[in-house]
């Protein structure tokens, strides 16, 4: 009777040892090949945004765009149109574009979603009407592809458009954010100098965006 006993006990230990060994092998796992989370480049130090300012010198970024808050999704008022944004998201767009405007524009190529929401956005980031690609409202699949595409070399590209297509360029980079893009955050990727392979460089919210460090040294 106690040899049967202490051979049960023996297998239930050797149960509890094969299952604690696959559950340690899904955490190793799991650490291991988990995608990168994004950095929030406000938290980041001028030496380490040292990269995006010499990236933009060059024209070497690509800048993701969540339009600002939208009208039909909120209890703020409207700035007009209820497929728009509201008049706070307007005053959100017209403070980021000035921090923009400060970085620089010269070289910079802009396009924008053909949605009400994006186009005001784009509109009062840059106070001028800024042209519209459909691909920046249908990205399933070609986001991340088509942006590179439009890129012209010496040129940033500025693309304003929905979390959905943010989303799509981050799956893409294999690089996650630690919650869906809010309204008005910018998504950074620098392309490489030499080989022009694109890596996602971080994310400013729309509150925290400040152009003060391209001037610092």
């Amino acid at each position: 009777m106690s040899l049967s006993f202490t051979g049960s006990n023996r297998r239930a230990r050797n149960v509890l040892i094969t299952v604690l060994a696959i559950v340690l092998l899904i955490i190793g796992s799991y650490f291991l090949f988990r995608t990168p989370r994004l950095t929030n480049l406000a938290q980041s130090s001028v030496v380490q945004l040292a990269p995006l300012k010499t990236a933009w010198a060059n024209g070497d970024v690509i800048v993701v765009i969540r339009h600002a808050e939208r009208c039909d999704l909120s209890s703020a008022p409207c700035l007009n149109a209820p497929d728009g944004i509201t008049k706070r998201g307007k005053d959100t767009a017209v403070k980021l574009g000035e921090h923009y405007q400060k970085l620089g524009l010269d070289q910079a190529d802009i396009f924008v979603s053909p949605l009400t929401r994006t186009r005001q956005t784009a509109n009062f980031m840059f106070n001028r009407d800024v042209e519209a690609q459909k691909w920046l409202a249908g990205c399933k699949g070609i986001m991340l592809k088509t942006s590179l595409e439009t890129k012209r070399p010496g040129h940033n590209l500025i693309l304003v458009t929905h979390s959905d297509c943010i989303r799509e360029i981050e799956k893409h980079l294999n690089v996650h954010a630690p919650e869906k893009p809010p309204y008005a955050s910018s998504l950074f990727i620098v392309l490489g100098h030499d080989d022009k392979k694109p890596r996602a460089l971080g994310f400013f919210y729309a509150r925290d965006f400040n152009s003060d460090w391209m001037n610092q040294k």
